[in-house]
């Protein structure tokens, strides 16, 4: 198995990891931060009549479970948007369940989302907004917050690469706010160039894009 290479980071007086799987780890918790899985989003959407394969969700666990095994992480924080809807955790075939229901030895902390819909799963300790040695943990970043990490947005970035152009997840930061990639398998992403984000940062952030095997980093 491949090993992954992240990047460390300095925010808000914590050394923070960058992983290329899209999570975060905070060494000194030994805590892994993921946002936005979006979990059963296909089974969701082929009740609508749009089928898509089904394997989001097996997908999607398993690289967090090998991310926590890889980053020796005994805690984790989900930051929202864990499930596309509310019914999905309901809609979990055998193997999912049991997938899912293996997070519960890590003490998940589960932050509420949008698209969650105030759903809680059985075991998870669940928050609006968590805070821990003065960093702030919520689903979407809030216009004048700092220290604050955050998901949401599923950011994405297009550097020019060998005379073409290269779209990849990133994680944005300026030292303030920091935004998590989507995790899960099903999710899109919405430009760092997109007012949206943009106008939360009042300088120039830095992207981290996602490599195979390592985080790049670039500046605004």
């Amino acid at each position: 198995m491949t090993t992954m290479t992240g990047m460390t980071i300095a925010f808000a007086g914590q050394q923070l990891l960058l992983h290329p799987s899209g999570a975060l780890l905070w060494p000194r918790r030994q805590m892994l931060v993921a946002s936005d899985l979006h979990l059963e989003k296909g089974s969701h959407w082929a009740r609508r009549g749009y089928f898509l394969p089904p394997y989001d969700t097996h997908a999607t666990l398993a690289r967090l479970l090998r991310t926590c095994e890889e980053t020796q992480a005994r805690r984790l924080l989900l930051l929202g948007d864990c499930f596309h809807d509310p019914g999905g955790h309901a809609r979990l075939d055998l193997g999912a369940r049991a997938a899912f229901d293996a997070l519960q030895r890590l003490e998940p902390i589960w932050i509420r989302g949008n698209h969650d819909g105030g759903f809680v799963p059985p075991g998870f300790e669940a928050h609006d907004t968590y805070e821990d040695e003065g960093l702030l943990f919520r689903h979407e970043a809030q216009p004048g917050a700092a220290h604050e990490i955050s998901g949401h947005f599923h950011p994405k970035a297009r550097i020019a690469h060998k005379g073409g152009s290269v779209e990849r997840p990133c994680f944005v930061e300026d030292g303030r706010k920091l935004i998590l990639p989507a995790f899960g398998a099903y999710t899109g992403g919405l430009s760092v160039e997109n007012p949206a984000i943009r106008q939360l940062f009042t300088g120039a952030p830095r992207y981290h894009l996602l490599g195979r095997e390592r985080v790049f980093s670039f500046r605004a």
